[in-house]
């Protein structure tokens, strides 16, 4: 009798599994994974976002020095043309206008960090700061420009 439920046993574990469970386990992994892919290429866009936001900033303080030495804004080009340590990794690129409704960019100025061809962020698209303490974006979520 004992070797009768030994031989049932080992019937038992060489079963293995079937078809059916095999594509229930890979489509649950296939979830798990497209919910995490979303969340990690969203982190990643605010990581991009930060940078931008923090490259503004400094070129906004450039720009309010030369604005007290010299009574006007440097309107030709940024002082850094993109954000981030270094240009080749940089995922934005900083541009220098007149501020939005005005005609003279020597009294007030936007500058606006413009992703790079081949990037996407339609939440945020390009981000912007005037001198006049204006911040936004021109992307779909305004509430993910500056937060």
């Amino acid at each position: 009798m004992k070797s009768g439920t030994r031989s049932a046993a080992r019937q038992g574990l060489a079963r293995g599994f079937t078809l059916l469970e095999l594509m229930i386990a890979l489509a649950v992994v296939a979830i798990l994974a497209s919910i995490a892919y979303s969340a990690y290429t969203e982190s990643v866009r605010k990581g991009w976002r930060a940078e931008a936001r923090a490259a503004l900033i400094r070129e906004m303080q450039q720009q309010e020095r030369f604005y007290t030495q010299r009574a006007k804004y440097k309107t030709d080009k940024a002082f850094a043309a993109t954000a981030g340590v270094n240009a080749p990794s940089s995922k934005y690129d900083i541009a220098v206008a007149a501020c939005e409704g005005r005609n003279d960019p020597a009294q007030c100025i936007r500058l606006t960090a413009i992703l790079r061809s081949g990037l996407s962020d339609s939440a945020a698209g390009s981000i912007w700061i005037e001198s006049s303490g204006l911040k936004g974006c021109s992307g779909s979520d305004a509430s993910r420009c500056w937060q």
